[in-house]
């Protein structure tokens, strides 16, 4: 017989039920008659099985209930008590889980009340507010059972004020957190006044580093600028002295040396090519796009003939080693003897007194340091400029490769299959908003404009010399409708799209 405690208990659990007969049961034969199989297994596999758990029992069950049997009241009471008195057992383990700490709870410790607050929300619901009706239910379990009534009260209150941001320690919480963190932040201001820093206006450039970091004035032209610099900083980027000086000395009076000085050290870090060395330090040296074919061979050739007179990259702990000062002397004073046997081979025998003067003379031309003009090719005794060629800038930069490299800012060169596979919908993002002419949706010029890009993109993608400004493609292009003035507005929707 169900005491008054498990009737509450199931009728909270389940409003519908009946103690006379059992509803569900009933509705699994009507669907079952009516040729619902699906819905009637569903309805035995859910509600039915889980109100009565034993399989034996809920078959025996369903066969009294078919067959009318007397017997089926006996069963459905039996079956009932039992699940009365599970559901007072989950009831009072729940009770239990969610009032286990709050005795412990200090309510003037926020911390404390956080962190058991975010505990039983993330037991109960990820929903707050359900989180709310949910204890609630328990505490008028906790009342019905007279089982930890009290805890299950203050459990709820917890849960309620919390997610309502009503409890008064979180409001003192964040006014605590807000004044720590500006008195943090005043030290900060205080610490970085106090801080000491360098008066860059105080310090003073010795002419010799001055000189080692700039270059002469007569050194006009862009490309021997590049090249220029990149013979003076070749063989001092492995050198930290040299680089705090440069470094130092660009702050000082806002000038690029300095990024020049790292251009050439993070590309012989990296064993970058030349070419790709000298694109870098010429990107530093002129602001904007520049490039002019006459240049860029002028360039090559000029730092092809330059480059041997650089000496070989000397680690960090061979460059401070000194030089032996006698090694030196007798390697100078085999020289000397080996001009002497030369000179005198070619010279006409004289008086002993002329002889000496004379050899003497040929020695000091033959050892003297000659200053080398910048940029020239020695061909036996004679100095021989190269030739000044006009200059021609051009809109596009290098190639297609080349200007993916500097808009991602990588050093390497993205695949160009991988490029390709994803290009076409950025050509057809920036035709869809640079078209001149009105026209249907489905007009074939875009399809047309689309491949005249995409085969340009492909034929000059490691060209280095491509102009899209003064091609036939762009003029073809705006023929069907379209303006495009740079080819780089496509390449900047790619690299969009694949970050």
């Amino acid at each position: 017989m169900l005491s008054d405690i498990q009737k509450r208990i199931l009728t909270q659990e389940y409003p519908n039920i009946s103690l006379d007969s059992d509803l569900d049961v009933e509705r699994y034969f009507d669907l079952r008659s009516s040729g619902r199989q699906a819905e009637a297994l569903k309805l035995y596999n859910t509600k039915i099985a889980q109100k009565y758990p034993d399989p034996e029992k809920r078959a025996q069950l369903i066969r009294l209930y078919r067959s009318h049997d007397s017997r089926f009241q006996e069963l459905l009471a039996e079956s009932l008590l039992a699940l009365a008195d599970r559901l007072i057992e989950r009831t009072k383990k729940i009770i239990l889980i969610l009032t286990r700490d709050i005795d412990s709870l200090r309510q003037d410790d926020a911390y404390s009340v956080i962190k058991l607050a975010e505990s039983l929300l993330s037991i109960i619901s990820p929903d707050r507010y359900e989180a709310i009706a949910f204890t609630e239910k328990y505490v008028r379990y906790a009342k019905v059972l007279d089982f930890r009534s009290v805890q299950m009260e203050r459990t709820a209150e917890l849960i309620r004020l919390y997610v309502t941001d009503n409890l008064v320690v979180l409001h003192e919480f964040r006014k605590e957190n807000e004044r720590k963190k500006t008195v943090k932040h005043k030290q900060t201001q205080i610490e970085k006044k106090s801080r000491p820093t360098i008066d860059l206006s105080t310090i003073v450039f010795d002419p010799a580093d001055i000189a080692r970091i700039c270059l002469p004035p007569q050194i006009t032209r862009t490309e021997d600028i590049v090249i220029a610099y990149c013979l003076k900083y070749w063989n001092l980027v492995f050198n930290p002295t040299f680089e705090k000086t440069i470094f130092l000395y660009s702050r000082k009076n806002k000038t690029c040396h300095h990024e020049i000085f790292q251009a050439i050290k993070n590309g012989r870090e990296h064993n970058w090519k030349d070419e790709e060395i000298l694109n870098s330090v010429l990107s530093n040296v002129v602001t904007g796009y520049y490039y002019s074919i006459n240049g860029d061979l002028y360039l090559q050739r000029t730092w092809a003939a330059y480059k041997d007179r650089v000496a070989a990259p000397i680690p960090a702990a061979e460059a401070v080693r000194p030089v032996k000062t006698a090694t030196y002397t007798h390697r100078r004073k085999q020289t000397i003897k080996r001009n002497k046997r030369k000179q005198e081979t070619r010279i006409a025998p004289v008086s002993k007194k002329t002889k000496t003067h004379t050899t003497a003379k040929i020695l000091t031309s033959k050892t003297a340091a000659k200053p080398s003009r910048p940029f020239t090719r020695t061909q036996g005794t004679r100095t021989i400029e190269l030739p000044k060629q006009p200059e021609r800038v051009l809109s596009a930069p290098n190639s297609i490769a080349d200007i993916i490299r500097k808009k991602t800012g990588k050093t390497y060169t993205v695949y160009k299959e991988l490029f390709f596979r994803g290009i076409r919908p950025s050509i057809r993002t920036v035709l869809s908003g640079s078209t001149t002419k009105k026209g249907s949706f489905f007009n074939k010029k875009q399809n047309e404009a689309e491949e005249i890009i995409y085969t340009f993109l492909f034929e000059h993608y490691n060209d280095p010399y491509q102009n899209w400004k003064d091609s036939p493609d762009r003029k073809q292009v705006e023929e069907l409708g379209y303006y495009l003035p740079e080819i780089e507005l496509v390449i900047e929707g790619w690299i969009k799209e694949n970050r």
